[in-house]
């Protein structure tokens, strides 16, 4: 922490900076829009027009500010603006039905939507919770290709059209999230406070954040701060019947000209969720809790941030499908505790035309199981994880051609401390590096790179009750590729893509040898597993008109040594015993979306999206825990008003699941099913920002039904029945006195 701070007062010497006036009027009337959003993309934070459209950048440091400018029914401008040529300009925006090109965080350089080869999914994490998901995983398996497996009400992993696990990489807070992801009965590890939006890479194209990849990368991007010289703040709860459950968020935003401060804070506590006959299934408790801060700050040619955040997860952990009818939510053995706890240090610094990116990070992972005493831990596990991300993004040559150049490592160690010993004490140490070139023109666009990897994993040898785990040392190494072009129209865009990557096997599947609980099975790890392989190739389509909008995505992806778990039909301890075997696989499918807005109906909205993919092995054998088909449809309406107690929106979705018959060794089939929920939101007007309150009611028809990838499955149980959901937030903004002409430093 001291060199954090030192760094800080070396960069903090007064400088002076550039000027830059900016005005934003409607392109058909020429007249001001006031109140646009005017977001400085490096910086995290932004501005506002005043009354006549106008707004300002004073003492800003760096020579390219790029901005974003956007405001309600107008298509978002996006630019790069060089305060060495231009200090003053007008920005006029387009009105539009549709919110188009989002800036990707995720991409190189920030990129549009539009000028990415990957087809990159960007949503906001707002849009995600209409129909209030108990938890971050379920929010994401709204987004088409996405899916989660599921533990119960409380614990969701993400599904990336088939795969799971290690092979999906997590970034939160700009850093890599370390989590003990093998674990089929552990959460995602990243709390929803305090995040704006999700990107979703689907598939090994992710040459930035890791070759292991190979299933797809979630990047969580963190709340902006609040604008110059404010303080903004909001306090949010919502009740869900259900699971008698409440959802309580609140956090405070503070940018007082260089320094830029967030807090957030939650928690959540459920009761053992009911099934549709209204039983409650016994143990399925859980609660949540979530603190999450960042700093900010810049001086001349150099922005950075620092970020820190602690979960804990508590969840009952159910073995056998016992039912009651008591609401009870103290925690009875057997239960498991996780805390997570993440700290980052971002700095990015400026060179000329270039930018360099280095983020710092740290992330503790500390499972607890408890089974007949509290008191007494039968498993525990220690993960500590250090991080580092290097990029150099290179200048824009003649308009054309610029590439970024990085390097990626971890060291990880693993420590058990519990009676239990699922894997032994181990040490994990990563090394890659990459380059990635883009070549642009006018209406098309190239792009390629390589990356080379390097992992060693080292094990301790540990004698238990159960046997020896040996001393294993070893190395894994590869290279992989990815390549594609996009070609745009005026309304259309084209996209191929061709990529690859590798993972290593992990401790688990190289060494595990016990019960997983809340999986109740026995794993058998096998020391002989080599790397895993995969080459995807990704098409897509998409149409963009003033009322309808049309996307189709198409791949089709070969694994070379896929490790798949399978039945020994051995029982050990009243398990089954599940070993760890490879072959190879083949995973294809794609998602096919919609959205007709009517002409004359401005009010009205129609959204539906397919997303399927099918898996075999290299005998025609359907793979295990492979999600449903999912064809997914909305109807909402959007209402404008001047009215004291204003509604906003009304929705009513349908999700279809088909009926999954492709399936493992050790699967049954799941029938179809069909969810109807419904919901609404309102403004009351006040003063300051007006008051949200969302309603709703979630499986409306009470529907029985079992997901494919529920973890509850072969014990007969159901997922959740019917649930009514009410919230309010509400938000207060506070103008800290300002120096003349000071709008953004």
């Amino acid at each position: 922490m001291k060199f954090f701070l030192s760094i800080i007062l070396l960069f903090s010497i007064p400088v002076f900076g550039q000027d830059f006036t900016g005005r934003v009027l409607d392109k058909e009337t020429k007249q001001a829009i006031p109140f646009a959003q005017v977001y400085i993309i490096d910086l995290k934070t932004g501005t506002i027009t005043d009354e006549n459209g106008l707004f300002k950048l004073d003492n800003f440091k760096q020579k390219h500010i790029p901005i974003q400018i956007s405001y309600v029914g107008y298509k978002t401008v996006n630019q790069i603006i060089n305060t060495d040529t231009t200090k003053e300009q007008t920005f006029y925006l387009e009105h539009s039905h549709f919110e188009l090109d989002e800036v990707v965080v995720s991409a190189p350089n920030g990129r549009l939507q539009g000028e990415n080869i990957v087809n990159i999914e960007h949503r906001k994490i707002k849009e995600l919770q209409q129909t209030s998901p108990l938890t971050l995983a379920e929010a994401i398996s709204n987004i088409p290709g996405v899916e989660q497996n599921t533990t119960g009400a409380g614990i969701g992993k993400p599904v990336i059209r088939g795969l799971s696990g290690n092979r999906i990489v997590t970034y939160a807070q700009g850093i890599r999230i370390e989590n003990q992801q093998w674990g089929s009965e552990h959460g995602l590890g990243v709390g929803q406070v305090g995040i704006e939006s999700v990107e979703v890479i689907k598939g090994p194209a992710s040459l930035l954040y890791g070759s292991d990849a190979l299933g797809g990368v979630l990047y969580f991007i963190d709340e902006r701060y609040a604008s110059q010289n404010t303080i903004e703040s909001f306090a949010q709860t919502k009740f869900l019947s259900n699971t008698l459950g409440s959802i309580n968020n609140m956090g405070v935003k503070i940018h007082k000209g260089k320094l830029k401060f967030n807090l957030f804070g939650a928690y959540s506590s459920q009761a053992d969720y009911k099934v549709p006959n209204f039983d409650r299934v016994y143990n399925t408790r859980f609660d949540e809790k979530n603190i999450k801060t960042s700093i900010g700050f810049n001086a001349k040619n150099w922005i950075s941030n620092i970020r820190y955040s602690f979960l804990q997860n508590n969840y009952g952990i159910l073995e056998n499908a016992i039912f009651t009818s008591s609401s009870q939510r103290n925690f009875v053995l057997p239960v498991q505790t996780i805390d997570n706890q993440n700290l980052s240090f971002e700095n990015i610094i400026y060179a000329g035309d270039s930018k360099l990116n280095l983020t710092l990070g740290y992330t503790n992972n500390y499972r607890k199981e408890f089974e007949d005493d509290i008191n007494n831990q039968a498993l525990g596990l220690k993960l500590n994880t250090y991080t580092y991300n290097l990029k150099w993004y290179s200048p824009t040559y003649k308009d054309h051609f610029d590439y970024v150049i990085g390097s990626q490592g971890m060291a990880q160690s693993n420590h058990n401390n519990g009676e239990e010993i699922l894997i032994p004490n181990a040490s994990t140490r990563d090394l890659g590096a990459f380059v990635l070139g883009n070549l642009k023109f006018n209406k098309l666009q190239f792009q390629g790179g390589l990356r080379t990897d390097f992992r060693e994993i080292d094990t301790k040898e540990m004698v238990t009750d159960g046997g020896t785990f040996p001393v294993l040392k070893k190395s894994y190494n590869g290279f992989t590729f990815s390549g594609g072009t996009v070609y745009k129209l005026k309304k259309t865009k084209f996209r191929a893509n061709v990529s690859s990557g590798f993972r290593a096997p992990n401790t688990a599947e190289l060494l595990s040898d016990g019960v997983h609980e809340g999986t109740n099975r026995y794993e058998k790890g096998n020391k002989n597993l080599i790397n895993e392989s995969t080459t995807q190739v990704d098409f897509s389509f998409d149409y963009q008109g003033e009322h309808l909008s049309f996307s189709i995505n198409p791949f089709y992806n070969a694994m070379q040594n896929y490790v798949y778990l399978s039945p020994t039909q051995t029982v050990i301890d009243n398990n089954p015993v599940f070993e760890y075997l490879q072959t190879n696989a083949f995973l294809y499918g794609g998602e096919l979306g919609f959205h007709y807005h009517p002409h004359k109906i401005h009010w009205l909205h129609l959204e539906s999206n397919l997303s399927t993919v099918l898996a075999e092995d290299q005998n025609g054998n359907p793979l295990p825990l492979i999600p449903q088909t999912k064809l997914n449809s909305t109807i909402s309406t959007e209402i404008s008003g001047k009215r004291k107690v204003q509604l906003k929106k009304v929705f009513l979705q349908n999700v279809f699941k088909f009926q999954q018959n492709r399936t493992g060794l050790f699967e049954t089939t799941t029938n179809s099913y069909n969810l109807i929920n419904i919901g609404l939101n309102l403004e009351i007007k006040t003063k300051n920002n007006p008051i949200e309150i969302t309603t709703g009611i979630k499986n409306l028809f009470n529907t029985k039904y079992i997901d494919h990838l529920s973890r509850f499955k072969k014990l007969g149980i159901q997922n959740q029945g019917i649930n009514y959901y009410i919230g309010i937030k509400v938000k207060l903004n506070k103008k800290l006195k300002e120096k003349p002409n000071s709008r953004i430093k």
